[in-house]
């Protein structure tokens, strides 16, 4: 199976913990860098690239949208997957360039559908 390089970012410490670990069990032997806050998940996929990357919406300073807006300004085509218990933000997520958006309550199974979908999707676009 294909290694693949995960980027997540999310303030909340526990979801950061769940989606590592299903990530891990889904794709072994990927890359998976976590981060709390949006401009060090910047700065990674800046400096080292992704294969996706999976965002919180609220988060601090720079939010979920703005990391959208910034990796879409550079031509990152990346999916990205936007989370948020906020189901306003769905609209604002998917004009900044979200690929996917989905609710903070959904089990991981969803999230996990939507990852799989995507990756295979990346993959067979590369």
């Amino acid at each position: 199976m294909r290694a693949y390089r995960f980027t997540l970012a999310d303030d909340d410490a526990t979801m950061l913990f769940l989606m590592h670990r299903m990530l891990s069990k889904l794709f072994p032997g990927s890359s998976i860098a976590s981060f709390s806050n949006a401009e060090d998940a910047l700065a990674h996929i800046l400096n080292t690239g992704a294969d996706i990357l999976i965002t919180d919406h609220g988060m601090g300073r720079m939010d979920g949208t703005q990391l959208i807006r910034e990796l879409r300004a550079r031509k990152s085509e990346i999916p990205i997957i936007m989370i948020s218990g906020n189901p306003d933000a769905a609209q604002e997520a998917r004009r900044a360039g979200a690929t996917e958006f989905l609710d903070k309550g959904a089990e991981m199974k969803v999230l996990e559908a939507h990852v799989r979908s995507l990756i295979h999707a990346w993959s067979t676009s590369e």
